[in-house]
């Protein structure tokens, strides 16, 4: 049954590997908001400026509504309260002759806001938005020819932070210089299925659109919370993409994305941003790196530039802009990556059949190990394949089969680390003899082939294009990385499988404490506690700057760097532990089981980041694998530098039968 269902995982396996390949165009994207600041500021030529950064790779400009607050910044509007108006004709008489003429026949109203505006294409936005945003019946058109003028009954705050559609002036821009447009459109809780296509439809033919990336001080998609649905028929309708943003802080995530993104497979694009707060801090290289890093190995799709605005090498402000997008594009097509309009995941689904066979590794992974603990009944297996079947089927039969196959998920990620422990238990005894560089490697390939294993069937049961883009997330991750090298040390010292059971709890308990123990204990504390807040995507605490310096080296050298507790950790004590002494072994081998498990944990953990492409998370297994066999074999040569082994005579075979996973 678990080789069975073993093929299937790796069918999916195949599968999510092709459309994975199939999504390997990326946009680069520059804000214009604060390009167009940099410009101005630094006196550059903005067209001119776009076409160097075009040519060194840009793709696109990230073009967000023009805010209430921001009418006035150029000649071709102006809006200005009617109490403003009113006091300001007490002074001194009103220039303008339209409002002059108003303000005579008592059309001035205080509570209102009044806009004045120059440009014909202007004129026509505001006309099409302002009802709209604000409805139709707030909005009066009192002069429809130059200069024209419309009053909007609302508050001046209120309108100042209200979106008025994109510049005309910016698309067409964009559109003569052939950029594409990510439009970042703001939400307003009242708007329904109308005002929505409205938006869209206003900009649909002006430019060639790419990502929808929503902005907004509520920091919310459009829709939000009543309306999502309509928000992704418009999507689908204008064959948009949805950019999610990625974030690192929950308080940061923008709301409604993971409801907006289950209605949309296929159209989702994820977008890593980095603030203008943080840039300030990084080199262009690090800026760079970061880019890379993410576009490589957590599926971003639309790299999104803030203006670098420090000096590179003595380039100019704009030739270090220009750089930076010509050092980022050159390395992601080195990488195997194209520019233009960012592809997302492309829809797929797993034939139910094929999930529910996948499925099946879990009892059978299950049943493995109870045989392994001497428990073995043909009536438990009948019971544990149906309950898997059952719960399988429900779900697909309720709509809800990613409840049911998130728990398999979750299952099979705690069981076998577990698994592959109880089949490296005969080197806990002292079992494997022979040279000792080959028994290490050979324990190696055994523990990292049995979680590879548990790995593929999360990848078979879990693989979709919501959670591969993140929107769906596997769930369970600080158990995964906590839960298994516990029940390992569990089964080291209440099992005979390791040859290590405790015989009495209460002698055990009435042993004396080692001072050394203690400390172990405290550093192993520790050590739990950082890799419990330092679990999942979105850590409690970040890296210090010594390791990321480090991580970048590796990554560097190694184009995709291999987990620190894998390497560094697991892998070196599992190559060593068939060379311990019995005395060493009797001591430590708690220890060796511990950090063995949290390395197998990892295996796992690596598998369950469904964002990341499954070659990545394959090379960075092998990649470990390898720098841990190194490390191990370093560690097996100054180990038995200092212990000589000793010849003991073999162990004899235990009364109570158990069996071995293999």
């Amino acid at each position: 049954m678990l080789a069975i269902a073993l093929l299937a995982s790796c069918y999916v396996a195949a599968q999510r590997y092709l459309k994975e390949r199939h999504s390997k165009r990326v946009e680069i994207t520059m804000d214009w908001t604060d390009f167009d600041a940099l410009a101005r500021s630094y006196g550059y030529n903005e067209e001119q400026f776009l076409v160097a950064l075009r040519r060194a790779g840009l793709t696109s400009l990230a073009i967000g509504e023009e805010l209430g607050s921001s009418v006035g910044s150029n000649a071709d509007a102006i809006a200005v309260p009617g109490a403003a108006l009113i006091n300001q004709a007490r002074m001194s008489p009103l220039a303008n002759p339209v409002l002059s003429r108003l303000l005579r026949e008592g059309k001035i109203r205080s509570r209102d806001v009044y806009l004045v505006v120059y440009s014909a294409s202007t004129y026509q936005r505001y006309a099409a938005d302002l009802p709209v945003r604000f409805g139709p019946s707030a909005v009066h058109i009192l002069n429809p020819t130059l200069p024209y003028v419309i009053a909007v009954r609302t508050q001046a705050d209120f309108f100042a932070g209200m979106g008025l559609g994109i510049p005309s002036s910016q698309l067409a821009l964009a559109r003569k210089l052939n950029l594409i447009v990510d439009p970042r459109l703001q939400n307003d809780e009242r708007f329904g299925a109308a005002q929505i296509d409205a938006m869209l439809d206003e900009i649909l033919h002006q430019a060639k659109l790419g990502t929808l990336i929503f902005m907004g001080l509520s920091n919310e998609v459009l829709g939000y919370p009543d309306h999502l649905q309509d928000t992704a028929a418009a999507i689908k309708r204008a064959h948009l993409r949805f950019g999610a943003i990625e974030w690192y802080d929950k308080n940061q995530e923008q709301r409604g994305t993971v409801k907006l993104g289950s209605y949309l497979p296929g159209y989702v694009t994820r977008v890593q941003a980095i603030s203008k707060l943080e840039l300030d801090k990084l080199s262009p290289q690090a800026e760079i790196a970061r880019y890379l890093l993410g576009v490589r190995e957590r599926n971003i799709r639309v790299v999104y530039l803030h203006p670098y605005v420090h000096l590179w090498d003595k380039r100019s402000i704009e030739a270090t802009n220009v750089a930076i997008v010509h050092a980022l594009a050159t390395a992601l097509r080195a990488h195997g990556f194209s520019l233009g309009t960012a592809t997302p995941i492309p829809a797929f689904r797993i034939n139910p059949l094929v999930v529910a066979v996948v499925s099946l590794a879990v009892p059978a992974i299950f049943l493995l190990i109870l045989e392994s603990l001497g428990i073995a009944d043909p009536r438990l297996a009948a019971l544990a394949f149906a309950l898997d079947l059952l719960l399988v089927g429900f779900g697909f039969a309720a709509h809800h089969d990613m409840l049911a196959r998130k728990a398999d998920g979750l299952a099979a990620a705690l069981l076998f680390p577990v698994a592959a422990a109880l089949a490296l238990a005969p080197v806990y005894r002292g079992a494997i003899g022979g040279n000792p560089y080959v028994a290490g490697i050979r324990a190696l390939i055994a523990g990292i082939g049995i979680t590879f294993a548990g790995g593929l069937v999360v990848v078979g049961l879990l693989s979709t294009p919501l959670t591969m883009e993140e929107i769906d997330r596997f769930v369970g991750v600080r158990a995964v990385l906590i839960l298994p090298p516990l029940t390992i040390l569990g089964l080291y010292w209440f099992t005979p499988n390791f040859g290590a059971r405790i015989g009495s709890v209460r002698k055990a308990l009435d042993s004396p404490v080692r001072i050394v123990q203690l400390a172990v204990l405290a550093v192993l504390g520790l050590a739990a506690f950082i890799l419990l807040i330092r679990a999942g995507n979105q850590p409690d605490i970040t890296p210090s700057a010594f390791e990321l310096a480090v991580r970048s080296k590796l990554t560097a050298i190694l184009s995709v760097r291999p987990r620190f507790k894998e390497f560094a950790l697991a892998w070196p004590l599992l190559m060593l532990l068939p060379s311990l002494v019995p005395s060493d072994r009797r001591a430590w081998g708690w220890l060796f089981a511990l950090a063995i498990g949290v390395g197998l944990s990892d295996v796992l953990d690596t598998f369950s980041h469904l964002h990341t492409p499954l070659e990545v998370s394959v090379i960075r297994m092998i990649l470990g694998g390898l720098v841990g066999a190194l490390l191990g074999a370093v560690l097996i040569a100054l180990y038995r530098a200092v212990r000589r082994p000793v010849r003991t005579p073999p162990v004899p075979p235990m009364r109570t039968p158990v069996g071995t996973i293999s």
